[in-house]
């Protein structure tokens, strides 16, 4: 669809194939709208995914908010900054204005880790400088975003039949229970957020559970907060598995690197301009969001992650008024004209 859309907008534009690194059924791409000849391209970064349930998506319009029916995300996380931008650019053109030559890459799996990203091709990509609006608040230019780091916890303890085994001695369960009641979760402190997923016991119903795992995804800005995290859940399992006659291995994993922006202050400046232009008071930010700006900033694309208003995102609820969208429209057409 995206690519039938750069066709009638006459945007030439080619697929970026994947490699192995990446499973997925689909394939990034780059796109180049022309612009004045004396200013250097801009890079747009976009995902084509959203997160699920967002295969049944109907969307309507109620009350000036553009929602989906149903059990479905609207999947205007990813849809919105591409709706936004490819709107700007047809009303530009279609008014003979010019402004600075675009690059729009349109990336897969970015709610996967941002794979897309990681592993696109920039060969073909000229742009020194680049803007991610995937941030939720227009207006908001974010500073930091954090790493990502997993632990990955398993017991083993003592399979046995329930009625030999009157106490909690080598219930696996019992023992990843008890250290999940340890540990804080959601948003901890300004620097930490913490989120147990996918606990795992598979059991006969008389059989008390010998195998027990479960998985943390750590967010958090600076190393020190990690290493007291990593250190109290290395703590609080060791002991707890040892008081339930429970062997514990964890393994730990870094999957996404902090990143901080602030070096990019050139273009802070630069946008707090085109922002004050547009009537709308820009605020640097940081968030607990990933966004692909991680991967360019850190491969010397200096990287902006701008926001978009959009409400309730990755939920059912989600919801973009349509009065927000103007102004969004606005925003981005000053900055192809002016940034």
């Amino acid at each position: 669809m995206i690519e039938q859309e750069l066709a009638r907008s006459d945007i030439p534009f080619e697929r970026q194939y994947l490699s192995s690194e990446v499973i997925t059924d689909g394939w990034n791409i780059l796109a180049k709208a022309p612009g004045r000849k004396d200013k250097k391209p801009l890079l747009f970064i976009f995902h084509l995914d959203t997160t699920p349930p967002g295969s049944h998506v109907e969307p309507y319009l109620e009350n000036g908010r553009i929602m989906s029916r149903g059990n479905s995300v609207l999947g205007a996380d990813g849809k919105l900054p591409i709706a936004v931008v490819l709107e700007a650019v047809s009303q530009l053109k279609a008014a003979g204005e010019s402004g600075r030559p675009l690059e729009l890459l349109f990336t897969v799996c970015q709610e996967l880790g941002m794979q897309g990203t990681r592993y696109a091709d920039y060969s073909k990509i000229e742009s020194e400088e680049a803007l991610v609006p995937d941030h939720y608040v227009t207006g908001e230019v974010l500073l930091q975003t954090p790493a990502r780091y997993y632990i990955h916890v398993e017991l083993t303890g003592n399979s046995s039949h329930v009625i030999h085994d009157m106490d909690l001695s080598g219930n696996a369960l019992a023992a990843a229970v008890q250290i999940i009641h340890q540990i804080p979760v959601g948003r901890v402190s300004g620097n930490l957020n913490i989120n147990i997923f996918d606990l795992v016991s598979l059991s006969s119903s008389n059989i008390v559970p010998g195998h027990a795992r479960f998985d943390m995804e750590i967010r958090c800005f600076g190393k020190d907060v990690w290493e007291k995290i990593s250190d109290k859940v290395q703590k609080t399992a060791d002991l707890t598995a040892e008081q339930l006659n429970c062997r514990c291995l964890l393994r730990m994993e870094k999957d996404v690197p902090e990143a901080d922006f602030s070096a990019n202050a050139d273009m802070i400046r630069r946008l707090q301009t085109v922002y004050e232009r547009s009537g709308i008071p820009m605020k640097l930010a940081r968030s607990f969001g990933f966004m692909d700006s991680t991967y360019t900033n850190q491969i010397g694309i200096r990287t902006l992650p701008i926001g978009l208003t959009i409400h309730h995102s990755h939920s059912v609820r989600e919801y973009v008024v349509e009065e927000d969208m103007k102004t969004m429209l606005e925003l981005i057409k000053n900055i192809i004209r002016d940034f």
